[in-house]
């Protein structure tokens, strides 16, 4: 048929420009060390960067999402890629804390308009094997934010915090392919049913997403303080800048490959008991990471980050069963509102670490998976209309 190479096409771009997209996400923790010798940054000042961007970040991928399911804005996924690059690339050339401020609110919207009009159409694309298709497109996002520390460091470290902002181009030739080439004014499903259809299906599954933002929430929190804290941890035992962008790395890859394994097995024992295991292996696994040194923390880091953000698809693809035609609304919703509560607490999680020690802070917030594995037991298949 004429129609699947394109299918087929769209898809593998829209993963490749996931990919590229995420490779931008932790510029920010991975470059704050740096940013707070060169601008004097307290560790709270630090945190609050964090919360920033993932405030904008995330609260408003549904508005973006939902404006995604109904109107179908040619490109503007597109135009989210470029952002949220530029955002990252031009913090190694803001003068000012205010500036720092600016460009992480730059990076944040980029990505609160990306991800959910891409997971949307990932979802209509991947027809019978929807969990598969969101669970490439997350392994491809995950992969580029495990990368991203890691080129960040390097080349801020290597060659200076002002040569950050090269790094921007392969974003914006990548963004100007994606304008051109995904077929985003297709309508490849029914009329998502507008505001009347989404209302009636929020009202019926309302218990269920609410257990789903829960998760989210949690799995968040612990996220953006790993991400926010541990190049700090790493920097307070006297380890170089790169060597705690290389902990982010391994767990956010690990997170990738746990993604992969996680989809595999949720088709066929159920997503219910694969997410039970998930959160419910986190807790040991993050707390031994971050108590020990050396390889051994490294290695326990990663299988903490397989663990738990590995969970992230099926997350996704659970709420998308809940609101079926309201793909990019569900994804924005987990995304977004659920994620970006979440990394809120970052800022008053650095103070206290500031205050108290960054350990304490991470022993309380790897604890959190915990009431997360239980939570899953009591999810609830998608109510329907009668």
């Amino acid at each position: 048929m004429s129609g699947a190479p394109l299918v087929s096409g769209a898809l593998a771009l829209l993963m490749g420009a996931h990919f590229v997209n995420d490779l931008y996400v932790n510029f920010l923790p991975a470059l704050l060390p740096l940013l707070a010798e060169a601008h004097g940054l307290s560790l709270a000042q630090a945190g609050l960067l964090v919360s920033i961007s993932t405030l904008t970040g995330s609260l408003w991928q549904p508005v973006f999402g939902y404006l995604a399911d109904n109107a179908r804005p040619r490109a503007v996924a597109a135009a989210g890629l470029a952002c949220t690059a530029l955002g990252s690339a031009l913090l190694g050339v803001a003068p000012s804390y205010l500036w720092l401020a600016l460009v992480t609110v730059l990076h944040g919207i980029g990505m609160a308009v990306f991800h959910p009009q891409s997971a949307g159409f990932v979802h209509l694309l991947s027809g019978e094997r929807k969990g598969t298709g969101m669970a490439v497109y997350t392994m491809a996002g995950q992969a580029g934010q495990a990368l991203s520390p890691m080129i960040a460091a390097y080349v801020a470290v290597r060659a200076g915090l002002p040569w950050v902002a090269v790094t921007a181009v392969p974003a914006l030739v990548v963004a100007a392919v994606l304008a051109r080439a995904v077929p985003w004014h297709q309508r490849l499903t029914h009329a998502a049913g507008g505001l009347a259809g989404l209302r009636g299906a929020l009202r019926q599954n309302l218990g269920g997403l609410s257990r789903l933002m829960a998760l989210i929430m949690s799995r968040a929190t612990i996220v953006h303080c790993m991400l926010a804290l541990l190049p700090f941890l790493y920097r307070a035992r006297g380890a170089p800048a790169t060597e705690g962008a290389a902990a982010l790395t391994a767990m956010i890859l690990a997170g990738a490959a746990g993604g992969m394994i996680a989809g595999y097995l949720s088709d066929r024992y159920g997503r219910r008991p694969v997410l039970f295991i998930s959160f419910a292996a986190a807790t040991p696994l993050f707390l031994g990471g971050i108590t020990t040194t050396g390889p051994l923390a490294l290695l326990l880091l990663a299988a903490g980050g397989g663990a738990l953000f590995g969970s992230s698809s099926l997350v996704t693809v659970e709420a998308q069963s809940l609101l079926p035609g309201h793909a990019s609304m569900a994804a924005g919703l987990m995304m977004g509102v659920s994620m970006g509560i979440g990394g809120v607490l970052v800022g008053p999680l650095s103070a206290l670490a500031q205050a108290f020690g960054i350990v304490p802070v991470l022993t309380v917030v790897s604890l959190l998976p915990l009431p997360g594995s239980l939570l899953t037991l009591s999810l609830t298949r998608p109510a329907r209309a009668a």
